[in-house]
């Protein structure tokens, strides 16, 4: 589909940027290129001996009292919205400290070192990351530092107490480099379960205690960060849009209650979205000319801007038909703000996972995409379209492993499901169930639904067990693939394969539902003896369960992904379909609060 579209919609043409490179070999050097070489020389030399200097003025390192500054038991209060990242952090400085011979980092006897100037750099630099340098800065520590040196005699202690807060505030932003700022990503009913067992997460201490030349610092932390393809290519569509947002005139906002507009219609905002789309873009969309006469006529919606709004709809999972509706007009009513913002949170989710998250082979579901993933030695061998939690109902975000297949499967129904649905829908018409292949029980005593009696309000839906008996009509559909969490949620099939026809599929009680249920049940059976397609068929066709436990378990990530960069290198956004940008982005960035539009 995706192939597809691009040939469909990419007509119009996307503007690139060209870096020209400029070489000389040696052996065409001029007088002139010598001259030149001989100043940039000399720059070299003078920023070398610049730098030697301020080394050489800042003296010796301090060594730190222990007893005047007993690192153990110091009280750690750099981030106050975390307990744990202050004992975090704490921990990080103490180690630091004693691989570092009690001595200070940053300051020196007579000033400030390069690498107090370093880490201001990185500081400054955290935006890079979806990080906020405010974050990490200590209040008027320039003023504090004049303070301290233009004092005599030095007080040396004040001097190491200095030191050892810029250490917090360092290992504060390298914490939240790995680890992710936000600790608590769920949302109400919404539950998203970060994985605690971390792995190694120390290696910022020992990167600080090994770097003896304040110009490795920023390569040493810069290998801090995920090592994921997906990350480094996320960072570098922040670096673009952090540069639109600066050249953003103010927000241009498009009324989104003026109906669906269609191709050649005429409208007022169609100026406004010229222009939006020409900021995204990069491109200027031309008006077009009234053939009669022939005067441009800016209101109408014309074939260009159709092709341009077709393709970004297409980037943000929308249905690429052209026609602007209000979902449309919400994406394009963000300002390069908010979707850098929303970029950086997507960032800030790759933090939360652990290194080896990601091995060879696993299953991946992205849920505001509302597509599987089947990945065998680090490659995509497949993908297929999925329906998934309503809003009321949602998907949970964590890791599970499929490990067992169950083949024309029985459904119990949820007590949720028998309170909300069952008992109401018998209340009008008792016999409703009766030709509908269920079996019902009260205190494990089968019963006939139409002569039990429905009409009491203050009914105990504890007291029933429902199950769906296997066939095509079953709310499983005809394979459940079985996963080992308490939540009872996992991947299987269902009656209606109409609705994957639908842009929009947060349709679900909570669970996943495949496209190709028998695809994906082949593929797992493929290295068990007596499986194949034929097989497979006939099993979910058997109208009686059968249970078959996978030789290995495949790990399941359900995620959330709302920004991310595809394989043709084009950022993507979707819509947030639970509400977990909008409160995520809340804690990112505390101060700036998430608008009505940013996250939709």
């Amino acid at each position: 589909m995706r192939n597809k579209m691009y040939k469909k919609v990419y007509g119009f043409g996307v503007s690139a940027l060209c870096v020209s490179i400029f070489f000389s070999c040696s052996k065409n050097i001029t007088p002139v290129d010598t001259a030149k070489n001989k100043v940039q020389q000399e720059t070299i030399a003078a920023a070398d001996s610049l730098e030697t200097e301020k080394v050489v003025r800042a003296g010796r390192s301090l060594s730190i009292d222990t007893l005047q500054h007993p690192l153990d038991s110091r009280k750690t209060e750099v981030w106050k919205r975390d307990a744990d990242y202050n004992l975090k952090v704490h921990d990080k400085v103490v180690r630091f400290y004693a691989l570092n011979d009690y001595r200070t980092k940053w300051l020196g006897e007579y000033a400030p070192n390069s690498f107090y100037q370093k880490f201001t750099e990185l500081v400054a630099n955290s935006v890079s990351y979806g990080l906020v340098p405010e974050d990490y800065t200590i209040t008027g520590i320039e003023e504090k530092l004049n303070d301290l040196y233009t004092k005599q005699p030095l007080d040396t202690a004040a001097i190491t107490a200095l030191d050892i807060q810029i250490s917090e505030r360092f290992f504060l932003l390298t914490t939240h480099m790995m680890d992710g700022k936000i600790r608590y990503p769920g949302n109400g009913a919404a539950i998203w379960i970060r994985d605690t067992k971390q792995n190694d997460r120390t290696s910022d201490v020992f990167a600080l205690a090994e770097t003896i030349e304040p110009e490795q610092l920023t390569a040493s932390i810069t290998k801090l960060q995920p090592a994921y393809e997906q990350y480094q290519k996320l960072q570098k569509a922040l670096e673009h849009y952090r540069t639109l947002e600066k050249s953003e005139p103010v927000a241009l906002t498009l009324n989104t209650s003026v109906g669906k507009i269609k191709p050649e219609d005429k409208n007022l905002i169609i100026p406004l979205i010229r222009r939006k789309l020409a900021l995204t873009d990069l491109k200027v969309y031309a008006m077009p000319v009234d053939s009669v006469s022939g005067k441009m006529d800016s209101l109408r919606y014309d074939a260009e801007l159709v092709s341009a709004i077709k393709w970004f709809q297409f980037r943000h999972g929308l249905e690429p038909d052209g026609i602007i509706g209000e979902k449309t007009l919400k994406f394009l009513n963000q300002t390069f703000k908010e979707k850098a913002n929303i970029i950086a949170l997507n960032m800030e989710r790759l933090r939360w996972l652990p290194k080896d998250k990601y091995n060879d082979n696993y299953i991946m579901v992205n849920i505001p995409e509302y597509k599987l993933r089947m990945i065998e030695n680090q490659k995509e061998v497949f993908n297929m379209r999925v329906i998934v939690g309503a809003p009321g109902k949602p998907t949970p975000v964590f890791n599970d492993a499929v490990n067992h297949i169950i083949f024309s499967p029985t459904w119990t129904v949820p007590t949720s499901i028998i309170k909300e649905e069952i008992i109401p829908r018998l209340r009008k018409d008792s016999s409703y169930y009766t030709q509908k292949n269920y079996a019902f029980f009260k205190n494990e005593e089968t019963i006939d639904p139409a002569v039990e009696s429905w009409k009491d309000e203050e009914i105990n839906p504890y007291k029933y067990r429902i199950v769906q008996q296997p066939g095509p009509d079953n709310s499983l559909g005809l394979v459940k693939f079985g996963m080992p969490n308490k939540m009872n949620i996992y991947l299987h099939d269902t009656p209606n394969h109409s609705l994957f026809n639908k842009t929009y599929r947060a349709l679900s009680h909570g669970c996943v539902r495949l496209d190709e249920p028998a695809l994906f049940a082949e593929y797992l059976l493929r290295d068990q003896k007596g499986w194949n397609k034929a097989t497979v068929q006939n099993a979910m066709k058997a109208g009686t369960p059968t249970t078959i436990h996978l030789r290995k378990r495949y790990p399941v990530h359900i995620e959330y992904h709302t920004a991310w960069v595809d394989e043709n290198g084009l950022i993507n956004f979707r819509e947030d379909i639970y509400g977990h940008d909008r409160r995520q982005l809340e804690q990112l960035y505390p101060t700036d609060k998430a608008s009505a539009v940013a996250g939709i």
